[in-house]
């Protein structure tokens, strides 16, 4: 495995246009991407995390395509813009030492609870990307997702950490990133643990689906669109289902 990590290369610049729109759920910006045929109340409803370089329109128009597939989308601002004026080199250390576990857990309790109040929404998945795919595997612990997919996800050093989830996870590393394998043997007595999923894309580097993915590159393009595809399929198989 190698050592990219998020902040050796600086995000690539995007002139995609977002179609979702900037809500306030009670003081957080959460950005919000709806699909086109339906309204009010959403039953299936997708948390996204972004990496570390935040409101990426990358992560935007991942958030859009799970729209157009029929999911209500938020992608809560967790960074609150705190990050902007961080230099490159010491990013990650001020993500990690500035938004731990335990506040990120607060905020997206509020994100639930307000999609649930004010959307209608039953049942809930969760997504993350690179640090976010950190994040997912504190998340999945907890009993209101119903499933989880991580994206080239930051390294998740002890495997444990995955026999407290409470829903089955679709894990989605680049060439770059940790062995799930795992991770999985970690949910091995979970009864959920024969619809978990790997899939590695050996030829794409870690945030080949985020902020660092170059969406304009024919090759880079396809793996993103075989991601959607699997996260889809991953939610519609589950969402609804408890255990």
């Amino acid at each position: 495995m190698a050592t990219v990590t998020c902040h050796n290369i600086p995000p690539v610049k995007s002139d995609y246009e977002p179609i979702g729109v900037i809500e306030k759920f009670n003081d957080l910006d959460v950005y919000v991407s709806k699909p086109k045929d339906k309204s009010k109340p959403y039953k299936n409803a997708i948390i996204i995390c972004y990496d570390v370089h935040g409101f990426h329109p990358n992560v935007k128009q991942f958030c859009d395509l799970l729209a157009e597939a029929g999911f209500l989308v938020a992608l809560p601002d967790y960074f609150r813009g705190e990050t902007t004026e961080v230099k490159s080199k010491g990013l990650v250390r001020y993500v990690f030492e500035n938004f731990t576990n335990e506040r990120i857990e607060k905020e997206t309790l509020k994100v639930v609870e307000h999609l649930h109040s004010e959307y209608g929404v039953e049942n809930l998945g969760f997504g993350g990307f690179c640090w976010g795919g950190f994040v997912g595997s504190k998340i999945c612990t907890m009993k209101d997702f119903d499933a989880c997919v991580l994206i080239h996800y930051a390294p998740i050093k002890q495997p444990e950490v995955f026999k407290d989830s409470q829903c089955p996870i679709a894990f989605l590393p680049s060439r770059d990133d940790h062995d799930s394998q795992p991770y999985i043997d970690a949910m091995k007595d979970k009864p959920f643990v024969e619809k978990c999923i790997q899939k590695r894309f050996d030829d794409m580097h870690h945030g080949f689906a985020g902020s660092r993915g170059n969406f304009s590159d024919e090759l880079n393009s396809k793996r993103v669109n075989e991601a959607i595809e699997i996260a889809v399929k991953f939610y519609h198989d589950n969402l609804g289902v408890k255990y």
